[in-house]
């Protein structure tokens, strides 16, 4: 994975076709510093990361730790209707 081709303030995706989780804040050589709303900045490592493409950045959400998976579940809890 190319982390270099990420932009920040590329939008982060839990999955394809799903409502965005959060947002990019900077990349630098070998990880990525995002935001994931609901639950606060997060360091990602290539391997993290299932695609880059578009301006997005799907997450291999199994390779990320129990804690950060739970909150993306969450992510959009504080919304209101």
């Amino acid at each position: 994975m190319r982390l270099e081709t990420i932009q920040p303030e590329a939008v982060v995706f839990a999955a394809e076709g799903t409502v965005g989780i959060g947002g990019v804040r900077r990349v630098d050589g070998q990880s990525v510093l995002i935001h994931i709303e609901n639950y606060g900045e997060l360091r990602l490592e290539a391997h993290q990361i299932k695609a880059i493409h578009d301006g997005k950045v799907i997450l291999d959400v199994p390779k990320l730790p129990a804690d950060v998976q739970n909150a993306i579940g969450h992510a959009h809890d504080r919304e209101t209707e």
